[in-house]
């Protein structure tokens, strides 16, 4: 697939940055994230306007909301902040001569990194560097790809789906201006440290108790339409679950499948050690707003037992491992000793998984994007068609996961799964699974119906 590259240029603030906030600094919760640009990626419906309007919408709407996210119009100064000089967010042109349906037949990510920009995606972050690069890519049939790259340390999912439709906002709404209005309190709650991450407990080094060095992988997207969730939630209920999540009840539903072909496959039965990343925005007392710009992430690990086999069991077991992380553990993060607690927490949380995958558990990574609003970004010609998890777009996978998200309509999710390629197919063909699912649905179909 050829994409022709039509210009490359820098999409200013429209108000300076004021001298007092020309410098911003990372919180240690950004410090820990990895030093990474991170992808998202939407694919919009065709917009009536000429090519040339629909370009200038994005980049007038994108100055305007630069000025309200002003560290993303600057430069990385080093690790722990960023200049704000408002030379701008990079912006490229992109054109593909050929319809969006033809493109995402089969979508793999070597087919989505056509739409990015390209040598940038799970790149270091260089003092220099920009903040952000962003991808307009049009197709003959008039619809669009948006690419949105940022450094991991700046924004989390939450974070870059508040940028988005604060941006689309702007774009439909240009008299009033957005009603998303950026966050940026991090580093004064969770404020940075100089000291460095002990090398055992940095995010790299922790991810990897789930990697697997010598599998290949296999990348499936199943699909729960919202009935199906329905159903699964009336189960759950009736066996004593108080008002699972969609989220609880997919990734439940998943390990529970997953688990009985690895016990299958292996001949004996296994636990699961699953590494779910939480939000403590939502977990803090009052709330952390959810248009705080940052890292509000948590990385809590939920171990099954050997006779758990039905969803509930799973259900409980993930609910009980989040319960944990409340008010109280996101007040003891805050502050001048917060750095200290989260050391702690850490080493407890090495400890954890330690203990499982000394016992033989599976370890899984768990990521959801769901009820973040991604599919909330529209720039005044309707919802994005489709928007792909992040673990799409990246560097082939080295491990177990599950990660989720919204369908485009009504209450469906989409999870992207991971396994290796002897588990994978025994998955595909789980009759339970295939009453509940469709298996790697043409993207533009999803939640049509």
């Amino acid at each position: 697939m050829e994409v022709e590259i039509i210009s490359r240029e820098c999409i200013k603030p429209s108000s300076p940055t004021p001298n007092h906030l020309t410098i911003y600094n990372i919180s240690f919760l950004d410090q820990f994230a990895p030093h990474i640009y991170v992808p998202n990626l939407l694919f919009y419906p065709p917009n009536k306007a000429s090519i040339s309007e629909t370009s200038r919408l994005f980049k007038q709407s994108l100055s305007k909301t630069l000025t309200l996210y002003f560290p993303l119009a600057g430069k990385a100064k080093d690790s722990l902040s960023i200049d704000c000089n408002d030379e701008g967010a990079c912006y490229i042109s992109a054109r593909v001569n050929r319809n969006l349906s033809d493109c995402l037949k089969q979508p793999t990510r070597s087919t989505l990194s056509n739409f990015l920009p390209s040598g940038i995606v799970s790149t270091d972050v260089s003092p220099g560097a920009y903040v952000v690069v962003i991808q307009e890519t049009l197709f003959s049939c008039g619809c669009i790809a948006i690419a949105f790259v940022v450094p991991h340390t700046i924004l989390d999912a939450t974070a870059s789906s508040g940028f988005m439709k604060t941006w689309a906002t702007i774009a439909r709404q240009s008299s009033t201006g957005a009603n998303l209005f950026p966050n940026f309190r991090a580093s004064s709650i969770f404020p940075q440290t100089s000291i460095a991450f002990p090398k055992d407990l940095t995010a790299v080094n922790l991810a990897s108790v789930y990697h697997r060095k010598n599998d290949k992988f296999v990348l499936k997207r199943f699909v729960f339409d919202g009935s199906t969730i329905t159903k699964l939630k009336a189960k759950a209920i009736s066996s004593g679950v108080q008002n699972p999540t969609r989220s609880e009840l997919v990734f439940a539903i998943l390990l529970k499948l997953i688990m009985s072909v690895l016990n299958v496959k292996s001949g004996k039965q296994k636990s699961a050690l699953a590494i779910n990343a939480v939000n403590l925005r939502r977990k803090a007392v009052p709330p952390i707003p959810e248009t705080a710009v940052g890292n509000f992430i948590w990385m809590e690990p939920i171990v099954s037992q050997i006779g758990d086999k039905e969803l509930c069991d799973f259900v409980h077991r993930i609910r009980g491992s989040v319960s944990r992380i409340n008010g109280e553990f996101v007040k003891s993060l805050e502050g001048d000793n917060g750095f200290n607690m989260f050391c702690e927490s850490l080493k407890e949380f090495d400890k954890s998984c330690s203990k499982a995958l000394s016992e033989g558990a599976e370890p899984f990574g768990l990521n959801s994007w769901c009820n973040m609003g991604f599919y909330e970004a529209d720039f005044g010609w309707g919802k994005p068609l489709w928007i792909p998890v992040a673990i799409g777009l990246i560097e082939p996978p080295n491990a177990y996961s599950i990660s989720l998200m919204d369908t485009r309509h009504g209450n469906g999710i989409e999870a992207w799964v991971v396994l290796d390629e002897e588990t994978m197919p025994m998955l595909q063909h789980h009759m339970e699974l295939r009453s509940l699912v469709s298996i790697d649905p043409r993207p533009l179909q999803i939640g049509i119906n």
